[in-house]
């Protein structure tokens, strides 16, 4: 990467929110005058978990970095129940784009985010490129699959699904928190001070003690939302879109997915030693691949 680009010592963010049916919050790092880059989270992240690797980007964009809905500082309607798709976050990215009312977006996204960014990215004529890291690239059959009626009672099975409803959600205080994170195999990888960002917007003050900013339940739903057109958003995408993906087995781009990219005239990059975290794990690689380089 180059200087501009990697440059640790440009402004640090500040946070901002946008009133788009309730309060849509997240980080923003000002650079007047530089293409707009915007950028999502995975599920059950926030926006602060990407502070590094957004750092690094801080010297060539003014960017934003959004906590989607249920996640986060952000305050809209998240009901568990209604959830079937991840058309909902898109649509919340897109009122956010028709706020700013730039030109020249870079939309970037983790996992599901990427899903997300792509979708929002539909008919729009201010989008410039779409850099996706580790989307959850699920077969077309996975979205007729989830349209059928018996699909709650299957999508429960799913170990992320389980995982994710039976979660803790409160605790003490923070520093309890971090001390049993700090213990868990998936965040051992983690670039030191990643889990502390994550955990300054991860989680929310309640009562006396903390609980996840993302609720268990909205988790859970989300993780088995997947009746989601990401093929066709890619293939209508209005600006070059391009995936890294973790050359490992926790990567949600799999052989066939990455055959399909091909075919579209998407470029895939593949990253070895990381895992399908690797925007924790490695910072500043994430950030070359959204910078493009």
């Amino acid at each position: 990467m180059n200087e501009t680009a990697a440059n640790m010592s440009a402004p640090g963010p500040v946070r901002f929110q946008a009133e788009c049916a309730g309060v849509l919050a997240g980080w923003r790092w000002p650079n007047e005058g530089a293409p707009p880059l915007l950028f999502c989270h995975a599920t059950g992240f926030c926006a602060s978990v990407y502070k590094q690797m957004l750092q690094h980007l801080s010297g060539r964009f003014e960017i934003f970095a959004l906590d989607m809905r249920g996640h986060g500082r952000t305050r809209l309607a998240a009901e568990p129940e209604s959830l079937r798709s991840w058309k909902v976050y898109a649509d919340d990215v897109a009122e956010f784009l028709n706020h700013e009312a730039r030109t020249g977006w870079t939309l970037a996204g983790h996992s599901m985010g990427g899903v997300v960014v792509t979708m929002a990215a539909h008919g729009r004529n201010d989008v410039a490129a779409i850099a996706l890291i580790e989307p959850v690239a699920m077969a077309p059959a996975m979205r007729l699959a989830a349209r059928m009626p018996i699909w709650p009672l299957l999508a429960r099975r799913f170990s992320l699904v389980r995982l994710a409803s039976r979660r803790r959600s409160q605790w003490p205080a923070r520093e309890d928190v971090a001390a049993a994170y700090g213990r868990k195999p998936v965040f051992r990888n983690w670039a030191p001070g990643v889990l502390d960002d994550y955990l300054e917007d991860g989680l929310a003050d309640d009562n006396g003690g903390v609980r996840l900013a993302c609720a268990p339940a909205w988790e859970a739903a989300t993780f088995q939302a997947h009746d989601n057109d990401f093929w066709g958003a890619v293939r209508a995408a209005p600006a070059p879109v391009r995936v890294l993906a973790a050359n490992h087995k926790s990567s949600t781009v799999w052989a066939d997915a990455r055959r399909r990219f091909e075919r579209i005239g998407v470029s895939v990059t593949r990253q070895p030693g990381v895992s399908h975290l690797l925007a924790m794990e490695r910072p500043d690689l994430a950030a070359q691949f959204v910078a493009g380089e």
